[in-house]
C-alpha cells in the first residue's frame, strides 16, 4: 500500500482534475457519478486485473472490460445539466426479472439507448443512460445488479492491446484522491510476467483467417479461458495432480506453450493441465515437469526449502495421464524445463 501511495504522489492529476470538473461541474453529481464508476471498475477488477482499462477523452470517461465499453460518464449538456452515465445491462437477466426491469422503466433516472451495437450481441447487453434524480439511492442498486451481470459476461473476453495502452493511470490516482478510496491498478502481465495480448498480436496472422467462433476459441485459450478451459475441466474434473476441485482456484495451462503451438495444439485437451496456482506457476516457469508416466520431475533450481514452502513433493504425479499427453510432455521437458 505504501508503494501505491508513493507512485500516486508522483503522478500529476491536474489535467484529469480539470477535465472531470469541466465534465461534471456540480460537486454532488460528480461525487456520485465517480463513486458509481468506481463500483463498476472494482467489479471488473474482481474478474482479473488484466480484464479492464479506463481512459478519458472527447468529453467522456470510459471503463472498458474485455473489449466492451461498459460504462461512460458523459459531459453535461444544456438540456442535461447534470450529465449522465451510459451503462451496459444484461439483457437476459432483464428478461428474467421483469418486476425489477419495470422499476427501471418507470424510473426518471433511466433512458434506454435505442442504438444497436453489433459487438454487444455476444454479451447480450441492452444499454441505456443513467441520469441522477431523487430516486438515486432506490434505483441504482436495482440497475447495478443488471450492470454487474453485463460486466461479468464482458470479462470472459480478452482486453485488446490498444485498450491496455490507453489506460489513464492519472485518472486512477485522481479517483483515489477525490473519493478517498482504494482504487486498483490494472496488471496486464500473466502469472509469469508475460503479456498475453502481446502474444495474440504477435501471432495474429496464424489465426485471423479462421471462422469467428474458432478464432475466438484460440484467443480465449491464450488466457486460459473459453472452450480450452472447459475441455480441461471436463477431462480432469479438478487439479491434474492434487485433485483439488475448487475450480475457481485452478489454472488452465498449456503443456506445450501457446506461442509454440499450432492452432490445433492450442485447443487440444491433451495439451493442457488443470493445476493449482503453485504447480501451474512452477510448471510454466520450467521449475517442474513430468515424465512420460506422469511422475514429477523437479529442477535443481528449486531448492528443498522452496519446495517445502510451495508444498511440491517428489512423489507427486499426474493422476489421469493419457498416451496423447506424451508428445507434449516431451516438448516441455526438452524446451521449457530448466534442469539446472
Amino acid at each position: 500500500m505504501a508503494n501505491e501511495h508513493t507512485v500516486s504522489n508522483r503522478i500529476d492529476t491536474s489535467k484529469v482534475k480539470r477535465f472531470v470538473t469541466s465534465l461534471l461541474p456540480d460537486e454532488r453529481t460528480r461525487t456520485i457519478y465517480l463513486s458509481m464508476f468506481l463500483e463498476s471498475l472494482k467489479q471488473a477488477n474482481s474478474y482479473g486485473s488484466n480484464k479492464w482499462s479506463v481512459y478519458y477523452e472527447n468529453g467522456r470517461i470510459r471503463l472498458v472490460v474485455g473489449g466492451h465499453i461498459v460504462s461512460t460518464i458523459q459531459r453535461a449538456q444544456l438540456s442535461d445539466q447534470l450529465g449522465r452515465i451510459w451503462l451496459a445491462l444484461d439483457k437476459n437477466l432483464l428478461d428474467e426479472y421483469k418486476v425489477e426491469r419495470d422499476k427501471i422503466n418507470d424510473s426518471e433516472s433511466w433512458d434506454w439507448d435505442n442504438a444497436e451495437y453489433w459487438s454487444y450481441e455476444r454479451i447480450s447487453s441492452r444499454n441505456g443512460f443513467y441520469i441522477l434524480s431523487r430516486d438515486h439511492f432506490y434505483i441504482w442498486p436495482v440497475i447495478r445488479k443488471f450492470h454487474f451481470a453485463s460486466i461479468h459476461k464482458a470479462a470472459r473476453y480478452a482486453l485488446r492491446r490498444d485498450s491496455q495502452l490507453k489506460c489513464a493511470y492519472d485518472l486512477l490516482t485522481y479517483l483515489r484522491i477525490e473519493l478517498g478510496e482504494d482504487v486498483p491498478n490494472p496488471d496486464y502481465r500473466d502469472l509469469h510476467g508475460a503479456n498475453p495480448i502481446q502474444d495474440l498480436d504477435e501471432f495474429e496472422a496464424t489465426y485471423k483467417e479462421l471462422p469467428e467462433t474458432e478464432r475466438e476459441a484460440i484467443v480465449q485459450s491464450r488466457v486460459g479461458q473459453g472452450e480450452f478451459r472447459n475441455k480441461l475441466i471436463r477431462y480432469w474434473k479438478g487439479c491434474a495432480v492434487t485433485e483439488c476441485e475448487h475450480l475457481g482456484l485452478l489454472r488452465a495451462s498449456h503443456i506445450k506453450p501457446w506461442r509454440s503451438s499450432d492452432n490445433i495444439e492450442r485447443l487440444d485437451v491433451f495439451n493442457g493441465l488443470l493445476l493449482i496456482p503453485n504447480l501451474d506457476s512452477a510448471f510454466d516457469n520450467g521449475l517442474i515437469s513430468f515424465d512420460n508416466d506422469g511422475k514429477l520431475i523437479i529442477s535443481a533450481l528449486l531448492t528443498s526449502k522452496d519446495r517445502n514452502k510451495l508444498s511440491i513433493h517428489p512423489e507427486m504425479c499426474i493422476r489421469k495421464l493419457d498416451a496423447r499427453h506424451v508428445k507434449y510432455l516431451e516438448y516441455h521437458r526438452q524446451n521449457v524445463f530448466k534442469k539446472n
